[in-house]
């Protein structure tokens, strides 16, 4: 799918820390993410990692114009059964996405993991 990157002004792009636990089934489903089949189905959703350190990204992109949105940071527990943490999230602040916030962008990637892949977030802060 065609994508693009964050814009360049990096005072559109801002990144912040986000504690939420998933188990591991929540890992794996953002880990797999997802890929549109049909126009209704708004979101490009892809995974890089983990690394040997657990270290995964997750990517948001909007599937009709391929703008990069947001960014999830996740650690993976690799020695134990695969939950992780969310422990960070950067987003598009830009005229692109009419300049959301944190609390919209927290939000808007919680509802889209519930609505695209299943995961439900227990946030243990916003």
């Amino acid at each position: 799918m065609a994508t693009t990157p964050f814009p360049a002004n990096l005072r559109d792009v801002h990144t912040v820390a986000w504690n939420v636990f998933l188990d591991p089934d929540q890992v794996y489903s953002l880990f797999m993410g997802f890929r549109p089949e049909r126009m209704e189905e708004k979101w490009f959703i892809y995974s890089e990692g983990p690394d040997l350190s657990g270290k995964l990204k997750v990517h948001f992109h909007r599937s009709w114009t391929g703008h990069k949105i947001a960014e999830l940071f996740v650690l993976i527990d690799l020695k134990g059964e695969g939950a992780g943490k969310i422990v960070g999230i950067k987003w598009n602040g830009s005229e692109q996405t009419n300049g959301m916030d944190e609390e919209e962008a927290k939000y808007m990637i919680s509802t889209t993991c519930a609505w695209v892949l299943g995961v439900n977030f227990e946030e243990a802060t916003i």
